[in-house]
């Protein structure tokens, strides 16, 4: 087994600190991986090795037995899982580092073992991450036979059909721009995986957004694990999250397909500030990131020609409830909190501004886009 210089040297500090006493700690071939003297790293310990290689339950160096390398303490085996993967030394008088040596030794294997599983599950993870990123951005990967061998053996089952969700923090940019945002953003992203490991949803974290995988299921379902895992973050962090959804239509082949469907749905839901987005419910949004900010702009210019970014906020407002309230006057001066005479005057002035009358259907997709394009442009 192998033990990280890193996580040696945070054992042997830790223990160091405790007992106030130099603390070496040695790798399977005797050499010293981390120590409270940072001097001696790197230098073959030979007592370390006897240990080792003789299978010793314990052995003391005295003065006479010293060396440039090798000073008087007790050097005992460090056993995880029936196989010794090193050698924990203590410096000191005989009487002095007997009294908590095998203390000290056990403190040390269960720290040891607990790095070791740690580590192996990084690993576990960082393969599946990979075996993951080549699953959805290689199209037809998954018709392959070792690939679906290598899947199995990572516990990932490439035949099954899954449904994809996007999930994105709002303020990741933000975030990511100090230190203590990066830690946050750390933490939460821990607390995201371990929720769907928690449900064995298969998850992929690729900066900025996390790609999750779950089995069939239905939109509801979908919905529900989105806000379950909205309620987490909220609780424990007092932030937010959002979620896109692919259509439903689950394809054992397709995952990269269901990928990008979530990630525009996601993206869209970015823009509206809205908790989360299908995209089987997305219309000029599909291709709206494929057209130039420029072009936007030019856009809206156009529609509201002579018009201040002030005042294009307020129609723009106007527009929005429109067509949150499907054009109901009732609905839309309640909302507005005004008389339905001043709704109807307002929007009156908004045709008057455009030359387009948003009450008639040939009329709608100009305001649509418009309404479109300014959240992209100024919800960014």
């Amino acid at each position: 087994m192998f033990i990280s210089k890193n996580a040696a040297q945070s054992i042997v500090e830790e223990i160091g600190n405790e007992i106030h006493e130099h603390i070496n700690m040695m790798d399977g071939k005797g050499a010293i991986i981390a120590s409270t003297n940072p001097e001696r790293i790197g230098q073959i310990h030979e007592g370390a090795r006897r240990v080792i290689t003789e299978k010793l339950s314990e052995l003391y160096i005295t003065e006479e037995m010293e060396t440039e390398t090798t000073k008087k303490g007790i050097n005992l085996p460090l056993i995880v899982r029936n196989e010794i993967v090193g050698v924990v030394g203590i410096t000191g008088d005989k009487e002095q580092v007997y009294r908590y040596g095998n203390i000290v030794r056990r403190m040390t294997e269960i720290m040891v073992a607990d790095s070791l599983s740690k580590d192996a599950k990084r690993y576990d993870r960082r393969m599946k991450y990979r075996f993951m990123e080549e699953w959805i951005s290689k199209p037809g990967t998954s018709h392959s036979r070792n690939f679906i061998e290598r899947g199995r053996n990572l516990g990932i089952d490439v035949e099954k059909a899954y449904r994809a969700m996007v999930l994105h923090f709002p303020d990741y940019q933000k975030l990511t721009d100090t230190v203590d945002g990066q830690k946050l953003l750390d933490e939460m992203e821990s607390s995201v995986r371990h929720e769907m490991e928690r449900h064995h949803i298969l998850y992929l974290r690729e900066p900025p957004k996390q790609i999750c995988l779950i089995p069939l299921c239905s939109d509801g379902e979908m919905k529900k694990i989105a806000i379950q895992i909205a309620q987490l973050i909220e609780k424990k962090y007092a932030r937010k999250i959002i979620a896109g959804f692919d259509s439903q239509k689950g394809n054992k082949y397709e995952v990269r397909q269901c990928c990008l469907e979530a990630e525009k749905a996601a993206e869209h839901a970015l823009f509206r500030e809205e908790p989360y987005f299908y995209y089987d419910n997305l219309n000029i949004e599909l291709f709206v990131n494929e057209i130039s900010d420029s072009t936007m702009q030019e856009y809206l210019n156009k529609v509201f020609s002579g018009i201040s970014d002030e005042k294009m906020g307020e129609y723009m407002t106007l527009v929005e409830c429109y067509f949150t309230f499907e054009g109901s006057v009732g609905k839309m001066a309640e909302a507005m909190y005004m008389h339905k005479n001043t709704l109807q005057y307002k929007l009156k002035k908004l045709t008057e501004v455009t030359g387009k009358d948003i009450r008639l259907p040939s009329n709608v997709s100009v305001y649509y886009m418009a309404i479109t394009f300014y959240h992209h442009l100024y919800r960014k």
